[in-house]
């Protein structure tokens, strides 16, 4: 989506001192065949990229095409090694979202010529996101830019609409490899180029397009060769760990902080701002229409059990109680459970079929059994993870009632905050803080020192309709 330089010239190129090589004993040289680095055998590629997992594009095997494989293969290991991890991630909504827009499903490589399936990636020209939209480009197509929320890295919204813009780009050129050089470039400069080579064949016409162009389609046959024969380089994907792989995502139209879903869920902070990238500032405001929240699966009937319980007039979840939720900072030290288990495959069985009774990815059960192909046989044993569910501890089964009106009697003083607040005496769930400004305060100067993100929506929530300066000793609320 933006001009950028080739994706090896991003890392060092380690010198071999062959000589130096030659000269260890050797014994020095006894490593583990899996950990071997196999010889790049030219033939042997040229070979493979003739079954390759897309017909999208021509393949052909040229410079640009052998330097972005032996970048994956050779030069930068590591990195093709945490690619190939994250793709158990992000292949799934990808997949999903190119069946729903009826495209190609080979188009789910794109995204590592484009970011190296990272969400939070941002070129130096300001693209961002796993599909790396500009600012532009993603207002265009519907996703929301201001300053809390930034959905070119909301990895299912952003995938959205990087599906409509694909497919305008091949509904003007009929050709995927015009497609994805306007989807690089813009379709003013394809169009351009074909008029000047009096060509539509991407590979006559390449050399009218900018530099990063004519790479566009060779880094995308190379992205689909690692991901088909990673396991020929002995390349060991980096999976993520199951909190990130076995996750749920629903919409919230209530602001919440990051913070506080740590404290309801026992979440470390890293997890959850991993799963939620297009958040800028650690908040998820009120909207609406609704935005994502994804979490480990293992933890979401809690949370959505705290949003029940914390609104009185959510009639969906009334029934369900979460228990209390004490303003304490997450443990984070107990480690997440996860179930191993066996599954014994019958007769008639698909990979696809199994993912769906397990409610798992097919990536999931390919990567924790190390597939390499998606056929199974009856009897042939798979091991699973299932997660056990995170349930906080019941002292009490009522409902909530309204709070009474503020008494300081009536008050508990909370430590730790950065300023004096406080809540109601016996209310475990915590609706609200409650706090005496220290000295007269406009609203809008409350908000920011009592760091409230949404500042018309604390006015709303005591009642301020104008920003006249309170005064000192007045009580407010602030949502948790």
């Amino acid at each position: 989506m933006q001009m950028k330089l080739p994706h090896y010239t991003f890392y060092t190129l380690f010198i071999l001192f062959v000589g130096l090589v030659a000269a260890q004993p050797a014994w020095a040289n006894d490593t583990d065949p899996e950990d071997e680095i196999p010889e790049y055998n030219e033939e042997e590629v040229k070979k493979r990229l003739e079954y390759l997992s897309q017909d999208l594009v021509e393949v052909k095997y040229v410079t640009a095409v052998k330097g972005y494989i032996k970048g994956y293969v050779l030069r930068n290991r590591k990195h093709s090694e945490i690619v190939l991890g994250r793709s158990i991630q992000y292949f799934p909504i990808f997949e999903h979202y190119l069946e729903k827009h009826q495209l190609p499903e080979a188009l789910k490589y794109l995204p590592i010529v484009e970011s190296a399936l990272d969400p939070k990636a941002m070129s130096w020209v300001g693209a961002g996101g796993l599909w790396q939209f500009m600012p532009a480009t993603g207002k265009e197509r519907g996703l929301d830019i201001n300053k809390y929320v930034d959905e070119r890295y909301d990895p299912i919204k952003s995938t959205e609409a990087a599906m409509v813009h694909l497919r305008r780009q091949y509904d003007r050129f009929d050709d995927w490899a015009l497609a994805l050089a306007a989807y690089n470039s813009g379709s003013g400069r394809v169009s351009r180029a074909i008029k000047r080579a009096r060509s539509k064949n991407f590979w006559r016409l390449m050399r009218y397009l900018p530099r990063e162009t004519r790479n566009y389609v060779p880094a995308f046959i190379a992205a689909t060769y690692l991901v088909d024969y990673f396991e020929s380089h002995n390349l060991k994907p980096e999976y993520p760990e199951l909190d990130l792989q076995i996750t749920e995502t629903i919409r919230v139209y209530d602001n919440h902080s990051f913070y506080r879903i740590a404290q309801v869920t026992d979440l470390p902070l890293d997890i959850i701002e991993a799963l939620n990238p297009s958040y800028k500032k650690g908040y998820i405001p009120s909207s609406r229409e609704g935005h994502y929240l994804t979490l480990p699966i293992r933890v979401m009937e809690a949370f959505k059990a705290y949003v029940a319980a914390s609104r009185p007039d959510s009639k969906q979840f009334m029934p369900v109680f979460s228990g209390p939720v004490y303003f304490t900072r997450p443990s984070n030290q107990a480690k997440p459970s996860y179930i191993k288990s066996t599954y014994v495959v019958i007769e008639g069985e698909t990979l696809r079929s199994i993912a769906s009774d397990l409610k798992v990815s097919v990536h999931q059960i390919k990567a924790w059994n190390k597939l390499k192909s998606s056929e199974l046989i009856p009897g042939q044993e798979l091991i699973v993870f299932t997660p056990e569910k995170f349930k906080r501890l019941i002292d009490r089964e009522e409902t909530m009632s309204i709070l009474a009106p503020i008494a300081v009697s009536s008050l508990k003083e909370l430590d730790g905050y950065g300023f004096r607040s406080y809540i109601p005496k016996g209310d475990q769930l915590g609706h609200f803080f409650y706090f005496p400004i220290p000295e007269k305060m406009r609203p809008d100067e409350l908000a920011a020192y009592l760091r409230q993100e949404d500042a018309e929506a604390f006015k709303q929530l005591n009642g301020l309709e104008k920003n006249k300066k309170l005064k000192q000793g007045t009580w407010v609320k602030v949502n948790r």
